[in-house]
């Protein structure tokens, strides 16, 4: 005798909400592009800084309130703020970047950007700014805040993730140096990267490589980070 399978109907409610979200709403890197671009026009089109630092820091840490300060700081030379929309030093940045756009009126919310990710969402909270639609991967939310950013500063409280980020925009910077396109300035505040950064270009074969002098900048305060941001402005007028 020949078996007859046996056909189970599944239900829809009982797939995962989540996959199913996921799978419906995949957002082009077109999509992004485009939503910066509106955004950056309801702002009246500012260079924005991205900010780079650790997802998970504690609200009371002196960290966080410096990185609130360097989101306040950025609006106030007159730059809007980029960043990875989610907790920790994103929402330093932002609630700082809030305080300082409330007390200006020639300024709104779209000089307060996130750039979130689908996998995150649900999971991370989000930080208190406006967000662009939640990018595919990391690869896609990366390249979004280097490609849309005009500078970037690396707050002192970072790892891994941190890091490779300054490094991918580093790379590219090296690469618009030797071949052409847009170099954007890369800030680093703490110590702690300057001599991360020289055990980098001891320990790897550099020849024939930029070191990024022109354009990377080791900061040790906040205060040094004001002088630069207005210089910046000063030459970008």
């Amino acid at each position: 005798m020949c078996s007859i399978p046996v056909f189970i109907p599944i239900s829809f409610s009982s797939c995962s909400k989540n996959n199913m979200t996921t799978q419906t709403q995949k957002t082009s890197f077109e999509d992004l592009e485009k939503t910066f671009a509106n955004y950056g026009t309801k702002a009246g089109s500012p260079a924005y800084i991205v900010c780079f630092g650790k997802t998970f820091l504690e609200p009371a840490s002196e960290a966080y309130k410096l990185s609130e300060k360097v989101g306040a700081m950025i609006i106030e030379n007159g730059f809007g703020v980029l960043h990875g929309g989610y907790t920790g030093s994103m929402e330093a940045v932002s609630s700082g970047a809030n305080t300082a756009v409330r007390k200006d009126a020639s300024k709104n919310a779209f000089w307060n950007i996130g750039v979130p990710m689908q996998i995150f969402d649900g999971n991370v909270a989000r930080a208190s700014s406006v967000h662009l639609p939640p990018a595919n991967d990391i690869f896609d939310r990366k390249k979004a805040l280097i490609s849309f950013c005009d500078a970037c500063v690396v707050l002192p409280s970072g790892g891994i993730g941190t890091l490779l980020e300054a490094l991918e925009l580093l790379h590219v910077n090296q690469i618009a140096e030797k071949f052409g396109g847009k170099i954007r300035p890369l800030f680093f505040i703490g110590e702690v990267w300057k001599d991360l950064f020289e055990e980098i270009y001891a320990s790897l074969d550099m020849t024939k490589q930029s070191k990024g002098e022109a354009y990377i900048y080791f900061l040790t305060s906040v205060a040094d980070l004001d002088k630069e941001l207005k210089l910046l402005k000063t030459n970008n007028t």
